[in-house]
């Protein structure tokens, strides 16, 4: 049966009520707070009264308790200990405090805990830091994890009650309710990166949404928290930013990103058709006056008189006049949209390929597809397009002697590639390859596709271009 508690003799009372700094009485053996100095209360937040009715398990964790029990137990229990106390306060908040045990004699089984340093404790921030701390952007603060599992928020900046909608007392007295606020489809996110931090000391950034009840609104925040680990368990110092603004203007760039590439498609979709119109009309109409006028200057040629070699020298003149307007018709009609393309992607990869090699005298090697690629007529379009624009600008700048183009399929993915053996792309140059509107207009292509292009220095020397779009999106529908 525990015996009554014995109160204080005369010299530890008058030690303790007359004491300017924070000072403890503490039983351990009664495990009772026998008294209390006029300057602990306010520290912890209790009122003598409430103090000296405690247990001091109450006020320190059990932690602290483990380890002044053992050192009650060794040989430098008469001695003086410095010691830090990771103390409750009345709000629930936990306090790191500095100070020392020590004995009192005449006082069998009693100990002094005084508070050297109240003013700064570990868990809140000192008085030039707090100052920093309130002009922050957000919310600063740190949450201890005790041996014993226990979680507590030692400091809370008072940007919570802007940040959260909820004070920083009452968020240290109950620190799960940040985790309530984070949306469901947000939270297991964030348990995750948390559990995978817990293990080693690292920091973590972690962007989610939360619902700001007393505003009915719903923040982005962004935490950056780093963990390290402490006498009194693991200690996590972070930093809570608001970031909505951010994030809108973030879907807000998106949102026009977007725009502008279904713009920039409607446009090369328009540019195409109007294409395939004048491409048609200067084969039909004009090439079929052309075929008229042609046919007209044959019979005038055959009644002309055979001893006039005047008007027969000035006749063959315009008749090969007219072959050339034909050949010019039929390239203008060609560079339109080439004919070929109603045949397949590699049949019109193939006839630009003979063509660049013709017109260019650089030898142009093509590595078809080793199985069957059937593409819709505007996916066709634009990968010829793409590949014709690389064909160009190797002609233009590469001073190329040799150039591959292959086409393939890798896994789910088309792969065109273009490479040549010319100068290359120096370091500067290659910081402005997508630069040139000639490459942006391949990039937006390739985008339209839902796909990617890469310009890049060749493995050994020149360029290569390379476009990767998803088969399924560019393959003819059943």
């Amino acid at each position: 049966m525990k015996s009554a508690i014995r109160p204080p003799g005369p010299l530890a009372r008058a030690l303790v009520r007359t004491h300017a700094e924070p000072l403890l009485l503490v039983d351990l053996a009664q495990l009772a707070v026998r008294d209390a100095s006029p300057a602990m209360g306010p520290l912890l937040g209790y009122t003598h009264q409430q103090l000296i009715r405690m247990q001091p398990g109450e006020i320190f964790s059990p932690a602290d308790m483990r380890q002044l029990a053992a050192w009650l137990k060794s040989p430098a229990a008469s001695r003086r200990r410095a010691w830090r106390a990771n103390c409750q306060r009345a709000d629930g908040s936990r306090l790191h405090i500095d100070g020392h045990f020590s004995r009192i004699a005449g006082e069998d089984g009693l100990l002094l805990w005084t508070a050297t340093h109240p003013g700064t404790p570990a868990g809140r921030a000192s008085d030039d830091l707090q100052a920093v701390f309130a002009h922050l952007p957000g919310m600063a603060y740190q949450v201890l994890q005790s041996a014993d599992g226990t979680v507590t928020l030692p400091y809370v900046s008072a940007q919570a009650a802007q940040l959260l909608g909820i004070q920083a007392k009452s968020l240290r007295a109950r620190p799960e309710r940040f985790v309530d606020l984070i949306l469901d489809a947000d939270r297991p996110d964030y348990l995750a990166r948390l559990a995978e931090a817990g293990g080693v000391p690292m920091s973590f950034n972690w962007e989610g949404r939360i619902r700001v009840r007393a505003w009915k609104d719903v923040k982005w925040v962004n935490l950056r928290v780093r963990r390290r680990d402490t006498p009194d368990g693991t200690l996590w110092d972070g930093i809570m930013l608001n970031v909505t603004q951010s994030r809108e203007a973030e879907a807000e760039i998106r949102r026009q990103r977007a725009q502008l590439a279904a713009l920039t498609a409607h446009v090369e979709s328009a540019k195409e058709a109007e294409r395939l119109h004048l491409a048609r009309e200067v084969h039909d109409d004009l090439g079929g006056n052309l075929t008229a006028i042609k046919i007209g200057l044959a019979g005038l040629l055959r009644r002309l008189p055979p001893d006039d070699a005047d008007l027969h020298r000035r006749t063959a003149y315009l008749v090969d006049i007219l072959d050339q307007t034909f050949e010019a018709t039929r390239r203008i009609a060609a560079s339109l949209r080439p004919p070929v393309l109603d045949f397949g992607i590699v049949s019109a990869l193939e006839w630009q390929i003979e063509r660049f090699s013709r017109t260019t005298g650089i030898t142009c090697t093509f590595k078809p597809p080793t199985e069957s690629v059937s593409l819709a007529a505007d996916a066709a379009i634009s990968v010829f397009r793409i590949v014709q624009e690389a064909l160009t600008n190797v002609a233009k700048h590469a001073h190329a002697t040799r150039v591959t183009v292959t086409l393939g399929i890798d896994g789910t993915d088309l792969v065109a590639c273009v490479t040549d053996n010319g100068q290359g792309l120096s370091a500067e140059r290659a910081d402005h390859a997508g630069g040139g509107f000639g490459v942006l207009g391949m990039s937006e292509r390739a985008a339209g596709l839902g796909g990617t292009l890469i310009v890049a220095p060749a493995p050994r020397r020149g360029t290569r271009v390379g476009l990767r779009v998803p088969l399924d999106a560019v393959q003819t529908k059943a």
